[in-house]
């Protein structure tokens, strides 16, 4: 699939803009997981025939359910929210437990919530779960031969941005973590059909002003198109729409017009709104499921 290389006709100011006022709906859908101090892991928190969990790579999902406790971050507060692994039902997307992922996919997996108060938790941090199934009726609509390459980006968090602290709390010291949620813009780099599951590559900076040096802990974070919208061709918004699940960094940074580039790939939309939606479909069909 090629992209033109087209933007509406704005102001530079006026396209950062609208650009930075898709940031907080694409927040609300976030997911930061914990299971030490220095392992983060990122996902999407999304619903689909009835089900809500949190979308996110299979490696990432394989990891921080295996642990013996998780920790969810919902809140720029400080809080802690540790839950068991229990509290959510792995539903493994296009591998199984035994086969495992592959190094080049699929690596892909949706963590159910079972736990009724969790979700009830996490929805009053004014957190919302991405319908897939009402988004999933924009695909061909959306990603077209035509649409923008410029205006995509990564959520995530690196883990090279976490801070440890040590800090007394009601008289004794706790150890305090610290966590960036980040918004990476990029530009769309790639697309391939390797059937059945698709791959989205993005070209993102790396290791200078804000960009991270490594993506490591974007594993399972949003790849979102931030598409312009008009109805008079002079009026514009940007509406973010998922595009995929990140899950591969490139091994090493390269140097293009004197800056240090990274690509993340991740599955794309064939994967998400079809192989994602097709699993929780069949497993909601099945005899006994709920």
């Amino acid at each position: 699939m090629a992209s033109k290389k087209r933007i509406p006709p704005l102001p530079l100011e006026e396209i950062e803009r609208l650009l930075v006022r898709s940031d907080p709906i694409i927040k609300r859908h976030a997911a930061t997981v914990h299971i030490e101090s220095d392992f983060i892991y990122s996902g999407v928190y999304a619903t689909s025939f009835g089900y809500e969990g949190i979308l996110t790579a299979g490696h990432c999902a394989n990891e921080f359910l295996a642990a013996d406790h998780i920790a969810l971050s919902v809140s720029d507060e400080r809080h802690q929210l540790w839950v068991k692994p229990t509290a959510f039902e792995h539903v493994r997307i296009g591998y199984d437990e035994f086969e495992g992922y592959t190094s080049s996919g699929p690596d892909l997996s949706f963590a159910i919530i079972r736990d009724q108060k969790l979700l009830r938790i996490i929805k009053t941090q004014n957190h919302e779960f991405y319908d897939l199934d009402y988004h999933s009726t924009k695909v061909k609509e959306v990603f077209t031969p035509d649409m923008h390459n410029i205006n995509w980006a990564v959520e995530g968090n690196p883990g090279e941005k976490i801070e440890v602290k040590k800090e007394t709390v009601d008289g004794k010291e706790q150890t305090t973590i610290f966590t960036t949620a980040a918004l990476v813009q990029g530009n769309l780099a790639g697309y391939q059909l390797r059937e059945p599951f698709d791959y989205v590559t993005i070209l993102v900076g790396s290791g200078f002003d804000a960009f991270p040096a490594s993506y490591k802990g974007i594993s399972g974070g949003g790849i979102w198109y931030q598409r312009f919208v008009s109805t008079d061709g002079k009026t514009y918004d940007v509406e973010p729409i998922l595009a995929g699940v990140a899950v591969w960094q490139s091994e090493k940074p390269t140097v293009r017009k004197g800056y240090k580039v990274r690509t993340v790939t991740g599955h794309g939309w064939v994967s998400v709104y079809g192989h994602v939606r097709l699993a929780l479909a069949e497993k909601r069909s099945s005899k006994g499921s709920f």
